[in-house]
């Protein structure tokens, strides 16, 4: 059977939210642990990337606002907090 249009658009968009998400290696934020071991978006991507929005347009404001990581590592409240974005941080130069 032939996809239709919408299946097509519907995947596509699937497809460029699981790059985004793998690019930002936000698998090291989420709970699956499948995503964790394969370093890889692999649950439902856009339940996942609804859950860290928020998350991201924080990075983003911050990113505005203080263009270097230290700055950003500053603002950090919490030791959960402060372990994770480490974590992200040392993954993301392994992904470029």
């Amino acid at each position: 059977m032939k996809p239709t249009a919408a299946t097509e658009s519907r995947l596509s968009r699937e497809r460029a939210l699981r790059f985004g998400a793998d690019r930002v290696c936000l698998w090291l934020l989420c709970a699956e642990a499948g995503c964790r071991r394969a370093k890889a978006c692999r649950g439902d991507v856009r339940a996942c990337t609804e859950r860290i929005a928020a998350w991201l347009a924080a990075i983003e404001d911050e990113t505005r606002a203080r263009p270097d990581f230290a700055a950003m590592e500053s603002g950090i409240e919490t030791p959960a907090e402060l372990r994770a974005y480490r974590a992200w941080r040392r993954a993301l130069p392994a992904r470029r």
